[in-house]
């Protein structure tokens, strides 16, 4: 999950998935009721949240305004993925 993703990028690769999956809802939840969900917060403030490999978060991005950040722990480092809509959206 993370590390494939964290490998695929640093990879310089981009991945591109077959259009097999249904449509999604139209009405979407809002994200703050998600658990992984941390809306505006500092990389370092991210980072202290994590404690082991695996751990992941979401998070506004500070610096990219209306962009997201996924932060997560490999290896025992921190590390933080701008996550970009292809489509602009």
């Amino acid at each position: 999950p993370f590390e494939d993703a964290l490998r695929l990028h640093e990879a310089g690769g981009v991945c591109v998935l077959e259009d097999k999956w249904p449509s999604p809802p139209r009405r979407r939840a809002p994200l703050r009721r998600e658990m992984w969900y941390h809306g505006r917060m500092s990389r370092r403030d991210a980072e202290n949240l994590l404690g082991r490999d695996g751990d992941f978060l979401v998070r506004d991005s500070a610096t990219n305004p209306g962009q997201y950040v996924l932060t997560g722990m490999q290896c025992g480092l921190p590390k933080h993925l701008l996550l970009v809509d292809p489509e602009g959206v």
